[in-house]
């Protein structure tokens, strides 16, 4: 499909509209007209983005509140975490899931991890953790967000992890396809039906699990009528007995850790919520040569984190982008097959050609 061929509305809709318009008749094929940069790479999404928005989705999340006053929002159903309850007395019951403690116990509830956890931001890799440990349940809320998959230049449905599109990215502007131009609506409904098969064939898309742990901003969760979906959060890191894994989506229900490293596949294969790194080759860009045309694939992904674009390590490797084949990568390429925002390719295409982060004298390496 030639997706210069697409009809758009006139009309463009901030992401709240749109779902209140159209969330009874997904799913639909939608053009951002406006951006939206997050606070990290995983939140950012480009204007002349293609998507096949498939759903609205909607999970229950908790609110659970540190003794440092750091609040942290996890799925309910999340069931890689366990913990005790505690009482006044120290005494300890359980262990239980967030959802079992939700529906067994009235809110607010003392909480403790049964195994000891730290937790730090997942754009900061190199700051140091902070223990989570005695914990408050306070209460628990509703979050919405928008579940898609992106579309190339060519129309062809890109077969990534879904993209998420949560309340908070409030910026988002949305144009809505009505059709091809010469009024084919034939081929259109073809074409449409096409995409519906492909993604009924991804499977899995019915049990898709946001598994994101986030931390909250304090200062707005005492905004006057805040919502707690339409806050902006920053994405966090968890230790777990020295091994570190990060809880961010999950396809199929949510599975015991793995007995050994695994990495995350693309779709349709459910990955696991717990995965373990391998060992970085390069511990700052400093270490990384200038020339990259011999960098293997993994060492490629090690200086994508140390620039704070890991969201896109998993596109890079199932691509095989190897230091040889990253020159060859243009603009269209970088936005088109490897999902990348406009500010993300300028900052690999001037990193690619020798620029180097400047970093002040008490930055943490």
């Amino acid at each position: 499909m030639d997706v210069s061929k697409i009809r758009w509305s006139s009309t463009e809709y901030y992401l709240k509209e749109f779902v209140n318009k159209f969330q009874d008749s997904f799913p639909k094929i939608v053009k951002v007209t406006e951006g939206f940069l997050g606070r990290q790479e995983l939140d950012s999404i480009s204007s002349s983005t293609l998507l096949r928005v498939h759903a609205l989705y909607s999970q229950e999340r908790a609110l659970v509140e540190s003794k440092s006053g750091k609040v942290l929002s996890l799925p309910t159903k999340l069931t890689s975490m366990t913990f005790f309850i505690t009482n006044h007395s120290g005494a300890r019951e359980g262990p239980f899931t967030l959802l079992e403690i939700l529906e067994a116990f009235t809110l607010p509830v003392k909480i403790q991890p049964t195994t000891a956890l730290t937790f730090k931001e997942s754009s900061s890799p190199h700051s140091p953790g902070q223990n989570l440990d005695s914990l408050t349940f306070t209460q628990s809320y509703q979050e919405s967000f928008l579940l898609g998959h992106c579309l190339d230049n060519k129309g062809t449905l890109l077969e990534r992890e879904p993209l998420v599109l949560p309340m908070y990215m409030k910026e988002v502007r949305l144009a809505l396809s009505e059709g091809l131009e010469g009024e084919n609506e034939e081929q259109w409904e073809a074409i449409c039906n096409a995409y519906n098969e492909r993604i009924s064939e991804l499977g899995h898309m019915d049990h898709f699990i946001f598994q994101g742990i986030t931390l909250l901003d304090n200062k707005e969760l005492i905004a006057p009528q805040k919502l707690y979906a339409e806050i902006e959060p920053t994405y966090m890191d968890l230790k777990k007995q020295g091994d570190a894994f990060n809880l961010y989506c999950s396809l199929g229900k949510p599975v015991s850790p793995p007995q050994v490293p695994a990495k995350p596949q693309a779709l349709p294969k459910p990955t696991s919520p717990l995965q373990e790194p391998e060992p970085s080759t390069y511990r700052s860009l400093a270490e990384v040569p200038q020339d990259l045309h011999s960098l293997s694939i993994r060492e490629v992904c090690d200086c994508l984190l140390l620039l704070n674009l890991g969201s896109y390590t998993q596109a890079f490797r199932q691509e095989q982008i190897d230091g040889d084949l990253l020159y060859e990568l243009d603009h269209i390429h970088m936005r088109n097959t490897l999902g990348m925002s406009s500010l993300h390719i300028t900052k690999l295409l001037r990193f690619r050609q020798g620029w180097r982060p400047r970093e002040g004298p008490d930055a943490e390496v």
